[in-house]
């Protein structure tokens, strides 16, 4: 399984799931160019060689790059659909762009009500197009949002509207400003997270509610990612209760911290879209790889889950995107 393999680097983008819960209870007060000059823009992409985070095999079955078979993947017939794709990564101050390490598609379908948001495993050994096959999160480091869009579209026929990144350095604040966030914590997490917490219902604030949701070494990347996703449900209950002043301020203190490629009449449009939506709206989790479309490889001196991307791209279109 996914816990096998080495652990490495870890980010956390939760302040971009803090955004679309802003967007949904923000709704037309957003429009204003006040909120909006204060997300940064996607500068001039400027490409990157490509390289292997290379690890020591510990017992995985070898594969040969030249073994890899990926067949067609017809894209996913999404017009309904508004497909927003946030990306978080581990970036210190002074560096450039690095790995993604949460890319979570989310899929927003006005007419049923419905959103899903979709967690891709960064481990995923993918094509990356002009490049050589690699993990899914070299895409973001070699070529920004535009190849990892189109890596997205390539291996899981997925079309993505727009973007938007952020670091993980303002979400102990932006977790505070919200008074905290209650989570249900295992008797493992709770001796890694500390500061008092125990097994069962805790009230958790910036710090805690950031050690949580990085939390991988007890199990795997998947867990990580669900941890996550929790800790984005348990942010959109606290806030679709709040009062308008909270909203806004919440709103001063985190869009400074988001990177976006779309342009304010775009995002004018997903305003309208959610707002409708508000405290009304069906909202689903998944990661991929689903349970059994992936197989633990080692390949290129990476350990890396292989997919099925056939069968995967069958889940996503039958059972994971809102239609």
């Amino acid at each position: 399984m996914a816990d096998r393999r080495k652990k490495r680097k870890k980010g956390f983008g939760l302040i971009i799931f803090l955004l679309l819960i802003l967007l949904m209870g923000g709704g037309l007060f957003f429009v204003a160019n006040h909120y909006l000059s204060k997300i940064n823009r996607v500068q001039e992409v400027v490409p990157v060689s490509e390289d292997f985070e290379t690890e020591e095999n510990e017992g995985l079955d070898e594969m040969a790059p030249e073994d890899v078979e990926w067949g067609e993947i017809a894209p996913l017939m999404d017009d309904d659909l508004l497909n927003i794709l946030l990306v978080g990564q581990d970036r210190r101050p002074g560096e450039g762009r690095q790995r993604s390490d949460t890319m979570i598609v989310c899929s927003i379908n006005a007419k049923t009500k419905k959103i899903a948001m979709i967690s891709f495993l960064r481990d995923l050994y993918v094509q990356i197009p002009g490049h050589s096959d690699n993990r899914l999160n070299a895409a973001y480091v070699f070529g920004g949002f535009p190849l990892l869009k189109d890596t997205l579209k390539t291996n899981f026929g997925i079309t993505v509207d727009g973007c938007f990144e952020v670091d993980f350095n303002g979400f102990t604040a932006l977790i505070d400003e919200i008074n905290g966030v209650d989570i249900s914590l295992t008797a493992a997490e709770a001796r890694v997270v500390g500061g008092g917490t125990v097994e069962g219902e805790n009230h958790l604030n910036g710090e805690l509610a950031l050690r949580y949701a990085r939390i991988r070494k007890i199990d795997s990347d998947f867990q990580r990612t669900n941890r996550q996703r929790k800790v984005l449900l348990a942010c959109y209950e606290k806030v679709k209760r709040s009062s308008l002043k909270d909203m806004l301020s919440l709103l001063d203190q985190s869009l400074p911290y988001l990177t976006t490629d779309m342009s304010n009449t775009q995002i004018y449009a997903i305003m309208t879209k959610l707002f409708s939506l508000f405290g009304k709206v069906e909202i689903n989790t998944y990661h991929i790889p689903p349970d059994g479309t992936y197989t633990n490889v080692y390949i290129r001196g990476m350990a890396v889950l292989y997919p099925d991307l056939k069968a995967i791209r069958d889940i996503l279109a039958d059972q994971y995107m809102p239609f």
